[in-house]
């Protein structure tokens, strides 16, 4: 950049290989649209895969925390929902994610693995409960979620903290 040509131009603003322009500045957000996505105030905001990579992406993450003995199929939905994240499919060892919510469109892509990580939960809950230090599955009808299930979700939430913390 010329010197001469901008009276503001910064040392910043010279260095090949900016991802973003010199302009571009993300607002804070406030409490109606605060995601989790979202970067800082000053920055890019955070990257978010195309959805077709949702799938591996979340397949290899679960493998970095613990190995099914029992495989399962991971459906990646588009089809916009307005309450419902995902669910688990007994009968067909199947996780379900929706990714896309009918008001505000795509959903952020560290929701969508929590969600994710919440339906593994389900699955692990039915097919490995000695893994998790119990004899038989402990769902109580009527009950979504039994202390079971939260036993599972919070260790895989806690294995997970663990890998990203080796990685900062």
């Amino acid at each position: 950049m010329d010197p001469s040509s901008s009276a503001s131009a910064s040392p910043s603003d010279e260095l090949p290989g900016r991802l973003w322009p010199p302009s571009h500045r993300v607002q804070a957000p406030t409490p109606a649209t605060a995601s989790w996505s979202r970067g800082p105030a000053d920055g890019p905001p955070a990257f978010e895969p195309p959805t077709s990579m949702i799938a591996p992406l979340f397949s290899r993450r679960l493998e970095r925390i613990h190995i099914c003995r029992v495989t399962f199929e991971l459906d990646i939905n588009t089809r916009p929902t307005s309450h419902v994240l995902g669910g688990y499919y007994r009968s067909r060892r199947l996780v379900r994610i929706y990714t896309h919510d009918t008001r505000d469109g795509r959903r952020p892509f560290r929701e969508l693995f929590e969600t994710f990580l919440h339906e593994v939960a389900h699955h692990l809950e039915y097919t490995e409960p000695q893994t998790f230090h119990s004899e038989v599955c402990r769902r109580v009808p009527g009950r979504m979620h039994s202390q079971l299930f939260w036993r599972i979700l919070g260790e895989l939430k806690f294995r997970w903290a663990e890998v990203v913390a080796q990685h900062r």
